[in-house]
């Protein structure tokens, strides 16, 4: 089986994803199967073009979704331009990728070193609660006005440590889950 995984944002993250994903890369070779990791710079165009391109593979949308989870994820597909039918095919970072940032920091340490306090992160359980504005304002605040999503973001993507994102974040850990999930089936 191949499994497309586009992300929004451009292929300068691709590296930091399969990176972050490297669990699951493994267990797709495992599985006679590979993961390719595609930059969708349009997001839901993009991938709506990949369903047609790609017929045969599982292609899946890895999308921030700019706000908290709604009840109906149907409802969130519609709002991002997304057939509601692909809902299963649809996983999100809640709010946004950053908050897997907040999960590890650690891996924010190790990055920016002397120019980190930890302690303007504030310890949150579950960093998919957090709102954007409250993720981004703790990050520069943690980084002392240092953090560039362009610049960093493939960097820190790379050092963030799998299970502790799964475990601050239910969505990163669906994604995970559900993944291992097909290609054992497979």
């Amino acid at each position: 089986m191949e499994v497309r995984i586009y992300f929004e944002g451009t292929r300068t993250l691709r590296p930091g994803f399969e990176r972050f994903f490297s669990a699951l890369k493994s267990a797709a070779r495992e599985a006679n199967s590979e993961i390719e990791f595609v930059a969708a710079r349009n997001g839901p165009s993009d991938y709506r073009k990949a369903l047609r391109s790609h017929p045969h593979a599982w292609n899946i949308l890895l999308k921030d979704s700019e706000e908290q989870m709604p009840k109906n994820p149907v409802a969130l597909c519609e709002r991002h331009g997304i057939d509601p039918t692909l809902v299963a095919d649809v996983f999100w970072m809640v709010e946004l990728m950053e908050s897997w940032f907040l999960a590890d920091p650690n891996a924010l340490a190790e990055y920016y070193g002397r120019d980190f306090s930890a302690t303007a992160l504030r310890k949150t359980q579950d960093v998919e609660r957090i709102a954007k504005a409250e993720v981004l304002k703790r990050l520069k605040r943690a980084t002392k006005n240092k953090y560039h999503k362009v610049q960093h973001a493939p960097h820190l993507l790379a050092r963030l440590d799998p299970h502790r994102v799964q475990k601050h974040a239910r969505y990163c850990r669906k994604l995970f889950d559900t993944v291992r999930t097909r290609l054992q089936g497979s």
